[in-house]
């Protein structure tokens, strides 16, 4: 059985055999798809035709066909990739490697997909201010958890249900949200949290120590999504991830 065609982005690829290639695309309806693409490699017109359209950040149409988790590619068409270069590469780097790692295969997230595709044509637009990259970071990295179940909410402690008290302090729960804490060295403030609640959809008027609060709670809120272990992608770039 074979798939009609379907919009995605390649997220991941890595060699298989002789000539193909094992892909982890995100599809607009499927969520992530894992699949063979044979024949990538060699000297045909199909297979330089197919290297060519396998590369992130360029829109696809693709159809697969079979059962199980790890589908065949049958058809790709590729459209103009996204123009990402410099620092704007490396963060849409690292938006593939936090969905890659944070999606299961055939969880559906379209809203996420679009969301993802808004980064992207964001971070095409955006020129050397870091502040840019960190809004567009910090909504998609928002956004993931909370299509994942992990949403944060700065305006309520999850264990009482009580309101965020501004004197307070607060950890962060594994499975999301905050809750009252002693002070300590690595708390989050309740002016903070309500800081950022009343800001959330107004990135532009983030100042620079709303970032950081924000960059430190979402890298805390990702690791049960995404792992404890290292990105790749922050090797490359250290400052806006």
């Amino acid at each position: 059985m074979e798939s009609d065609f379907e919009a995605a982005y390649l997220l991941h690829s890595r060699p298989y055999r002789d000539s193909s290639l094992i892909i982890e695309c995100f599809s607009r309806q499927q969520g992530r798809l894992g699949m063979v693409a044979r024949s990538v490699k060699g000297a045909s017109k199909r297979s330089r035709e197919l290297a060519a359209a396998l590369q992130p950040f360029r829109p696809l149409d693709i159809r697969w066909r079979g059962q199980g988790e790890l589908k065949t590619l049958v058809e790709v068409e590729a459209r103009p990739p996204v123009n990402l270069t410099g620092n704007a590469l490396f963060c849409a780097l690292y938006l593939n490697e936090i969905t890659l790692r944070a999606l299961h295969r055939l969880d559906p997230h379209p809203q996420l997909w679009l969301h993802y595709e808004s980064a992207l044509t964001a971070l095409s637009h955006v020129a050397g201010d870091i502040s840019q990259w960190e809004m567009t970071l910090r909504n998609y990295e928002l956004n993931l958890l909370a299509e994942m179940g992990y949403g944060l909410d700065f305006t309520q402690d999850v264990v009482n249900g009580r309101a965020i008290v501004e004197s307070a302090c607060y950890a962060l729960s594994d499975e999301g949200g905050f809750y009252q804490v002693p002070a300590g060295p690595s708390v989050f403030r309740g002016r903070d949290l309500l800081a950022l609640s009343q800001h959330l959809a107004e990135p532009e008027a983030w100042s620079d120590s709303m970032r950081r609060e924000l960059k430190r709670i979402c890298r805390q809120a990702l690791v049960p999504l995404v792992g404890a272990a290292p990105l790749r992608s922050r090797s490359l770039f250290k400052t806006a991830d």
